[in-house]
């Protein structure tokens, strides 16, 4: 308790001056810069399962706290530029679950997210090292601004829980039979293409570095699209991926896309993926609204629901609703987010699953 109430109150005490970290980059003579920056994501977490309601204060899972810094290094017309960035090993929204209780802190080499350079020039970029595979962020493109507490990659809420078949544990999580595909962050060589008009594509090809027990190869492909004008901002993308492992080959594809129409703030997000080979597949939709009621910074809220089948057990089903609010205060660089979710799963075995609900009320705060 002693941990979590300094991390608490530190944060507090932060956020508490406006502007202070405004500016972290130092410039050297030379040209060359280093930016710092990073987040404090936390938040009160409380799910049902039907049977049993458990509490936790932990770090968010959507957006989980973190650290890290650019530098950047002119050369001539193009720019290298080298990026480090690491969670902060905080117990997540997703760890949580209702058979243990993991330690509060307990940083290890897979909260690494990112250590890696990218060489940007006319012919495009061209990225080494631990980071974002071509299809990262492809099956998520949101432009409801609620993303914090709620988007397609549902188990980061609460992805550790199991449903419960009448009275008793299944062995079935939230994180087995919602997943939404999109791509990861992997060891890998990745390119992206300059953007014309509009779209830009990338292809990169991994291995996985920071966990054991994992020797296989991933490949992807993505293209993604931008469109940004006084009346509309709208973003799309696609992508195709690839594992080739010893014991099992997988292929999965996603997509999604977001638009908001600035004048009224609603916006509109669709995503869809299938994990080929009868691994799953599902649809996603979510209406949401932005604008400002306060002077303190924009209000968003919005609505979703997935539907998805074949997760675990052939012929099954997965659904879920959830309903999202975020309030910024621009001058403190914080949001402060209420999402409350419903999921439900059930298969031809005859198994009588329980819903399981979960709510999240938290802050996150940027420098």
């Amino acid at each position: 308790m002693k941990t979590r109430t300094v991390i608490i109150t530190s944060g507090l005490c932060l956020a508490a001056l406006p502007g202070w970290a405004e500016d972290l980059t130092f410039i050297h003579p030379s040209g060359a810069t280093a930016t710092f920056y990073g987040q404090l994501n936390l938040t009160y977490q409380r799910v049902d399962d039907g049977e049993e309601s458990f509490d936790d204060f932990v770090d968010n899972g959507n957006s989980v706290s973190r650290l890290g810094f650019w530098v950047d290094v002119p050369m001539g017309e193009n720019k290298l530029r080298f990026n480090f960035e690491t969670g902060l090993g905080f117990k997540t929204t997703s760890d949580t679950n209702q058979i243990d209780d993991p330690d509060w802190i307990d940083w290890q080499r897979t909260d690494l997210r990112k250590f890696e350079a990218v060489y940007i020039a006319n012919f495009g970029s061209v990225w080494i090292g631990q980071g974002s595979m071509a299809t990262d962020g492809v099956a998520e493109i949101d432009n409801s601004g609620t993303s914090v507490v709620g988007y397609a990659n549902l188990p980061d809420t609460a992805g550790g829980y199991e449903f419960r078949d009448g009275d008793t544990l299944s062995g079935i999580s939230i994180g087995d039979t919602f997943k939404d595909f999109d791509g990861s962050r992997r060891f890998r060589v990745r390119y992206d293409t300059p953007e014309f008009s509009g779209f830009t594509f990338s292809a990169a090809y991994g291995e996985e570095i920071l966990a054991e027990d994992d020797d296989a190869t991933y490949y992807d492909v993505a293209l993604r699209y931008a469109y940004d004008t006084d009346v509309y901002k709208a973003a799309a993308g696609i992508g195709y991926a690839w594992k080739s492992d010893d014991d099992d080959d997988t292929e999965q594809l996603v997509a999604s896309t977001s638009i908001q129409h600035l004048p009224t703030g609603l916006s509109a997000t669709l995503a869809a993926g299938d994990g080929r080979d009868d691994n799953g597949s599902y649809g996603y939709i979510k209406l949401g609204w932005a604008g400002d009621l306060i002077d303190y910074g924009s209000t968003a809220v919005s609505i979703d629901y997935f539907d998805g089948s074949d997760y675990v057990i052939s012929g099954s089903d997965s659904k879920s609703w959830g309903i999202q609010a975020v309030q910024k205060f621009d001058d403190y660089n914080l949001e402060a987010y209420l999402g409350y979710r419903e999921y439900q799963f059930d298969d031809d075995t005859g198994a009588d699953y329980q819903d399981i609900s979960a709510l999240l009320l938290g802050t996150r705060w940027k420098f």
